[in-house]
């Protein structure tokens, strides 16, 4: 009896570890989807909220992350990401757009805003990140 338990406690342990990896390697098959890059051209030219009467001005240099799937996707919205985009950036304030951290919290901000305008025209949300190549604030 305790040699029958040994073999069934094995083979269900056996069992245990495969089902476990075969999981493991779907979620991995799933989230290796290639990246693809769309670079933004032009750059962003767009005046924000400030503090005082002084216009500020905020210019930089985007590149949309998606899958290769979602790549024409994007390229075929543009027009809408763009507006969404200058709209997004636009509403920020001095303090949203100054330091490290604000610009980290800006830039994933941004992706929603841009998910957001693409999910009501597509029913779909593409975009995996913003990236900024340059952020200049005046």
């Amino acid at each position: 009896m305790s040699l029958m338990m040994s073999l069934l406690n094995k083979h269900g342990l056996f069992t245990f570890l495969l089902l476990c990896g075969l999981s493991s390697m779907v979620s991995h098959a799933e989230e290796a989807a290639p990246s693809a890059y769309v670079e933004l051209k032009p750059d962003f030219v767009v005046n924000h909220l400030a503090d005082d009467a002084r216009l500020k001005y905020i210019k930089t240099s985007i590149s949309i992350r998606t899958d290769v799937n979602s790549k024409d996707l994007i390229e075929h919205n543009m027009p809408l990401i763009r507006d969404a985009l200058v709209m997004f950036l636009s509403s920020r304030t001095t303090e949203q757009v100054t330091g490290a951290i604000a610009r980290e919290k800006t830039r994933e901000e941004a992706a929603i805003a841009v998910n957001d305008a693409l999910q009501k025209e597509t029913n779909l949300s593409p975009v995996k990140d913003i990236l900024f190549a340059s952020f200049v604030t005046q």
